[in-house]
């Protein structure tokens, strides 16, 4: 009896180190993946708020923008712990871009191993790396890719890394290891703090389960549920206590943005309705009908059933990304990477629904039943099944090849540099430059101003929701030197009312007519 037992500890212990250690393999060589020519994608939007704010805090000891060459507060940068890894990137290996997207990178390669660990865990070995399959080959728009992603300064792979953690330690607990309920605390605790929007679903994602193992009378589970969800709660609140204590005198008082969630979260506009639709049929149907057929086996009796720890686990992810998922349909404003949590988290049961859908994965049975459809004309369900699925997946294969190949191979772009090494060193050391293209802000070693934050909500009423607002802001105010006009401050036509004056005349253009990507420099007329 004792030997019996021995021998299954030794098969529990060398199946877990198998696990783990693919798991490293398989994050080691997507890391190698992501480094690769980090630095040639050209910067955008989102990525300059963080990368400025961190090269502030490094340089300058303050955690926040600067405006017109003064301190100003913190913003539109991503939450503190994006920001945070940032500078400290910026500390052990210097100022610059690739050096900020590391982070992303980082986060990407630990995100993916955690997935296709729980995977392996929930499902089995094949399941996990059908999961990475589906999240490498089928994600066919930029915004819903992990690997291109995970090469910006974002807060979704961090994020995604957070949240895993905790359901990954989280299944230790239901498992046996209590110890890890600390760890999973802490790790959810951070994922709170990282993105604002990540706490309806995972709240969501606890409660689900909670609910039915109450009604089951799992007392035990039920208490593990409830520890990790007001752990986690207390945790978010002592961070975000710990972070104004460390910021204190390293930062100023934040200014108030009124109206961000009517623009991105709240959005019950017909037209935003019908593009999320629009978006979901073309890039989230696998998401969908993965998300469906894992409801369903759960719901229906499975033989064997998974373990009860399993069974809880899968539940809150698929809690998680259903709620998720019904948010984007419903209330989103539609923009693709907003689907991208959804696609990211709904890859494990797009693969398990693969798995069953193909014979395990056998290529050779699904073609075969797919091809003798075709010549017989005979259809029956499995094998029109197959043959949809073979379509599908090579269709979605292709797309995302060419998609890999323009973000890795050929999409690089360098105007950005440009505009801020001709302002650096052919201008005035005292010039101010206006502009609201952020990625210029982390480059520039010259004074610069931009609009108040609030305006960039109603910039987005006007672009995202199609409203006529109409924009009170002087750019004149400040009396710049030189205006710069790139991709966003063209797409928002902040400043084309200022240019139709005639006060600034064209300088200087670097333009990339191929990816869209165009800056022109004015210089003021006086």
């Amino acid at each position: 009896m004792d030997q019996t037992a021995s021998i299954t500890d030794q098969r529990t212990t060398t199946t877990i180190c198998w696990r783990i250690g693919s798991s490293l393999l398989v994050a080691l060589a997507l890391l190698a993946i992501g480094l690769w020519n980090l630095s040639s994608p050209p910067l955008w939007w989102d990525e300059g708020w963080t990368l400025s704010v961190a090269r502030n805090w490094v340089e300058r000891g303050h955690y926040g923008r600067l405006l017109g060459g003064d301190l100003a507060p913190p913003g539109l940068e991503a939450a503190f712990p994006v920001t945070a890894s940032v500078a400290l990137s910026f500390r052990l290996f210097g100022i610059g871009i690739w050096q900020g997207r590391l982070v992303g990178v980082l986060f990407m390669a630990a995100a993916l191993f955690l997935m296709y660990y729980l995977a392996s865990r929930l499902y089995n070995r094949q399941v996990a790396v059908g999961t990475l399959f589906v999240l490498l080959f089928m994600s066919m728009h930029p915004d819903l890719h992990p690997l291109i992603n995970g090469r910006q300064v974002l807060a979704e792979l961090p994020m995604f890394f957070y949240l895993l953690g905790g359901y990954t330690c989280f299944l230790f607990v239901l498992h046996g290891s209590l110890w890890f309920m600390p760890v999973a605390v802490t790790f959810w605790g951070v994922a709170l703090i990282t993105k604002a929007q990540v706490l309806p679903f995972w709240t969501i994602s606890l409660l689900v389960p909670l609910g039915i193992t109450l009604y089951e009378r799992k007392w035990n589970i039920a208490a593990f549920l409830t520890t990790a969800l007001l752990g986690s709660f207390i945790l978010c609140r002592l961070l975000i206590v710990m972070q104004q204590i460390l910021l204190r005198n390293h930062t100023l008082p934040r200014t108030q943005v009124h109206g961000m969630y009517d623009i991105t979260a709240l959005v019950p506009a017909l037209f935003n309705r019908l593009y999320a639709v629009k978006i979901t049929l073309i890039f989230g149907v696998p998401t969908l009908l993965g998300l469906g057929y894992a409801a369903w086996r759960l719901i229906k009796d499975e033989h064997p059933e998974p373990s009860t720890d399993i069974k809880t686990v899968r539940l809150a992810l698929l809690a998680l990304t259903g709620s998720w998922f019904a948010w984007y349909l419903a209330l989103s404003v539609g923009v693709p990477r907003y689907l991208f949590p959804v696609t990211f988290f709904g890859s494990m049961f797009v693969a398990a629904l693969l798995y069953d859908l193909t014979d395990h994965f056998s290529l050779s049975s699904t073609i075969k039943r797919g091809g003798h459809a075709l010549r017989t004309r005979h259809f029956t369900l499995q094998s029109t099944v197959a043959l949809l699925t073979t379509l599908a997946v090579a269709w979605s294969v292709r797309i995302n090849l060419v998609t890999l190949y323009r973000y890795y191979a050929i999409y690089a772009d360098t105007s950005a540099l440009r505009v801020a090494d001709f302002l650096n060193t052919q201008t005035s050391t005292k010039s101010l430059v206006e502009t609201y293209d952020s990625e210029l802000f982390f480059l520039l070693d010259r004074r610069f101003h931009y609009p108040p934050d609030q305006l960039h909500v109603e910039l987005n009423r006007r672009s995202l929701l199609g409203r006529d607002v109409t924009v009170g802001y002087d750019p004149l105010a400040k009396d710049p030197d030189y205006l710069v006009v790139g991709p966003f401050g063209r797409l928002w036509h902040l400043y084309d009312p200022v240019l139709a004056k005639g006060v600034f005349r064209l300088l200087r253009s670097y333009n990339n007519s191929y990816y869209n990507i165009n800056y022109d420099i004015y210089e003021r007329v006086r």
